[in-house]
């Protein structure tokens, strides 16, 4: 089956783009590049985002009419409509409720992480998106704006060990012989770990503190897991 679909994204100010500062939109872009299915970028300011399309990161596959949302149930999707591409559920689509309660867990463990890396991502959003974004999002930290939710002075150090934290917890979920969530294969999973730690690598920027102090975490796990990811980080447009 040729593949006819159309990715919506969100747009980014960052050097070398068009390049997304969006951790949920990367998951979807991770597994339709590891799936090798054709597909162009459409992208989309915040305040431009329509009904029709739902939100960004959903696809639209013109060869059978579908438009899904949910990381979840794209790759689902995805699996099931092209059987004959590599599986984002490689134990099967039964998994699916593993890697549902895997990705709850998960997201649990970045409640600390918010606070540096929404206001970051506003900084590189583009100008049509900036004033929308800080308006929905500061609302998260009850802050007037999201520069203001951001951590500051001796404060950054101890809100950021509390990342560090967090991370240490995410780590004892991996053996150590173990690259991904499930043991050697990559699945949807370590493409939505990977989004995140992504979004952190791309909004605080490579050369800044707080990312190369993650990159070395857990024994350069989360670093490594970005560059198992790389063949899969290209932006199609």
């Amino acid at each position: 089956m040729s593949s006819m679909i159309t990715f919506y994204d969100i747009p980014g100010s960052l050097p070398g783009g068009p390049y997304s500062p969006s951790p949920n939109t990367w998951k979807i872009r991770y597994a339709l590049n590891f799936k090798g299915l054709q597909y162009t970028t459409v992208w989309v300011e915040y305040p431009d985002i329509k009904p029709s399309t739902r939100n960004s990161g959903s696809p639209r596959d013109a060869s059978t009419g579908a438009i899904i949302s949910d990381s979840l149930l794209i790759a689902e999707y995805l699996d099931k409509t092209y059987p004959n591409t590599p599986q984002l559920f490689p134990l099967g689509p039964d998994s699916y409720t593993l890697h549902a309660a895997f990705s709850d867990a998960f997201m649990a463990k970045l409640g600390n992480l918010w606070q540096f890396t929404m206001p970051a991502m506003h900084r590189v959003l583009n100008p049509a998106s900036q004033t929308y974004f800080d308006t929905t999002k500061s609302v998260m930290f009850g802050t007037p704006t999201l520069d203001a939710a951001d951590p500051k002075g001796a404060r950054r150090a101890e809100e950021w060990n509390k990342v560090k934290a967090d991370f240490e917890g995410l780590a004892k979920w991996y053996r150590e012989s173990q690259k991904f969530v499930i043991g050697n294969k990559l699945s949807c999973a370590d493409m939505e770990v990977g989004g995140f730690v992504l979004w952190a690598r791309t909004v605080l920027g490579a050369e800044s503190p707080e990312w190369k102090a993650m990159s070395a975490w857990n024994g350069g796990h989360w670093a490594q897991l970005l560059k198992d990811l790389e063949p899969y980080e290209v932006v199609k447009v």
